[in-house]
């Protein structure tokens, strides 16, 4: 399903491509909060930040192209150090290839790696194929933000998802990446 597909820590030389994917995925107005990405230059200070911080953040790569990533932020306030927030996206012409399943299993292997209990997000009602991807991999719905966005004359749904990284499926943790 993923062949020739890389999965692999970000590394500061990503940020560009990093960046492009990002900037076509928000453009998408469809999956994230964002409708365009930020300027490279706090593009590269958030990845920067990540790598610093030992925080999780995965690509994938087919050829010299980034594809995908997920990233597994840890919450930086007084009681809060064992959870951490999670944000991926896939580009267009790759989704449906279990490259966002690739990336998800990395990202919390390691976010339990580092120590994290809890893993959050946040995910538009409308997104089907993320909220499947999530349940299976045995996140559970907390919550749900009536009417949270309206964009381009649509209203959708915020569904707030968490994951207890200490009693998931060892499904999640079971099948390797293709590489890292």
């Amino acid at each position: 399903m993923t062949d020739g597909i890389l999965i692999r820590p970000i590394r500061r030389t990503d940020v560009p491509a990093f960046r492009e994917l990002l900037d076509a995925v928000c453009r998408e107005r469809r999956h994230l909060a964002f409708t365009e990405a930020p300027a490279l230059a706090e593009v590269y200070r958030y990845v920067t930040g990540l790598i610093g911080r030992k925080d999780v953040q995965i690509v994938a790569k087919s050829g010299d192209e980034l594809t995908g990533w997920c990233d597994v932020t840890r919450l930086d306030l007084p009681g809060f150090g064992h959870c951490g927030r999670l944000g991926m996206g896939v580009a267009a012409p790759f989704r449906g290839r279990g490259i966002g399943t690739a990336l998800l299993n990395e990202a919390l292997r390691r976010a339990r790696e580092n120590g994290l209990s809890r893993v959050e997000l946040e995910v538009f009602a409308s997104n089907e194929a993320a909220i499947r991807l999530y349940l299976k991999a045995g996140f559970v719905v907390e919550g749900r933000k009536i009417g949270a966005r309206i964009l381009d004359g649509i209203t959708d749904d915020v569904c707030l998802m968490t994951l207890n990284l200490t009693d998931c499926r060892a499904a999640v943790f079971s099948e390797p990446s293709p590489s890292r």
